[in-house]
């Protein structure tokens, strides 16, 4: 029983905050493709099936520890053969409508040409191995070093831009948090050109999307992958109502970005370079509240986002080798929180969505942690 005023009154103000400015939420949906397997290379690469398979059985194991009691895993494959099997989850397969609107906003989002020529060579490929009597399932070749195509590379890729346009629309009419939890990563595929892993950009297409279904909408894309997301950046910038934020390494690929400053036709895109053996202490921090939140959201009325996306690459851990940022698993769970505290603060009704770029760290013995922890960090900042 409550006696106290004072106590009364802390719990009515804390009660109307949260539900003025329901940013995050208790649950918290993460769509993943058990069926991402089906695109590999045929010889060691970081970007791999592997990356989801440890985040789910880390998201798993902290749900059954009851650390992550709001997480509700949902497996989005088409064929059942590939469900979790040791794993409490949910199974929303996409529908055929899902996956047209997706395909849709690909080729609003890129040069149709593109788009057209991935699609067509994995379906003529597939049909080719059919015909021949061999697996469906076959390896094409390199778009380009570090970028390759199976046969199912694009229903991959088809399926991932649709987990990412459930995430946005989640959290845009739930007011809740939501996670893409896709691969390949998509941040650097241009308008006319897939490479650095991406094939298409699911962010850009996210973002397409939602300027398509609101005519009022203003979307925030931060990208907090160690590389810079060139690909969202150029394809963005075109539009009005969508800015787009990346902190990243310099140098490093893909060797843009590399002076700090606002560009782009409406000033909407931010670059923020940092140096080698950057640390959340020594420099990331001071960079992430003085430059990306006053530019993600205003402290006046002159940009208020209706949704924050975030690039939610992990290559900037400590641990990771295709960089060279020391960060920390728990640095990512700070930088969400203090997200949710900065939009909280200047009156913001936004919430947030996010999609999986890089981080390729699976080791358990990481120092500083691994890719799974780094996620689940995540998700926990947003959460708590």
């Amino acid at each position: 029983m409550i006696t106290n005023g004072s106590s009364i009154g802390s719990i009515v103000v804390t009660f109307v905050s949260f539900y003025l400015y329901p940013i995050a939420g208790l649950n918290v949906p993460i769509w993943f493709d058990s069926s991402n397997g089906w695109h590999r290379s045929i010889d060691y690469h970081p970007e791999q099936p592997a990356r989801i398979d440890a985040c789910v059985k880390e998201i798993q194991r902290l749900k059954e520890s009851q650390q992550m009691e709001g997480t509700i895993l949902i497996d989005t494959t088409p064929d059942t053969s590939t469900l979790w099997k040791d794993c409490a989850h949910e199974h929303q397969p996409f529908s055929e409508e899902e996956l047209h609107h997706a395909r849709d906003i690909l080729l609003k989002t890129h040069d149709e040409e593109m788009v057209l020529t991935i699609e067509g060579s994995c379906s003529k490929s597939r049909d080719l191995r059919i015909s021949e009597g061999k697996d469906p399932l076959g390896f094409i070749g390199n778009i380009d070093e570090d970028t390759f195509l199976t046969t199912e590379s694009f229903d991959v890729c088809l399926r991932a831009t649709a987990a990412w346009i459930r995430a946005v629309d989640h959290a845009f009419d739930k007011k809740q948090a939501a996670f893409a939890l896709t691969r390949p990563p998509g941040h650097h595929a241009t308008f006319q050109l897939s490479n650095g892993f991406c094939i298409v950009n699911f962010a850009a297409a996210a973002v397409v999307h939602l300027l398509e279904s609101h005519d009022d909408i203003k979307v925030s894309v931060f990208d907090w992958d160690v590389h810079y997301g060139q690909g969202v950046a150029k394809i963005i910038q075109k539009y009005s109502r969508a800015r787009y934020v990346s902190i990243h390494q310099t140098p490093a690929f893909p060797y843009m970005g590399n002076k700090l400053g606002v560009s782009g036709e409406h000033l909407n895109v931010m670059t923020i370079p940092i140096p080698a053996e950057t640390t959340w202490t020594c420099g990331y921090k001071e960079k992430f509240e003085e430059k990306v939140l006053p530019f993600v959201c205003s402290d006046n009325d002159s940009w208020k986002p209706n949704l924050v996306l975030i690039c939610a690459g992990y290559d900037a851990l400590d641990s990771d080798e295709l960089a060279s940022v020391s960060l920390q698993a728990k640095d990512y769970k700070a930088m969400a929180s203090r997200l949710v505290k900065h939009l909280r603060e200047n009156e913001s009704s936004a919430s947030i969505a996010l999609g999986l770029e890089g981080g390729y760290q699976l080791s358990e013995f990481a120092g500083g942690g691994n890719l799974p922890n780094a996620v689940t960090a995540t998700i926990q900042g947003l959460t708590e």
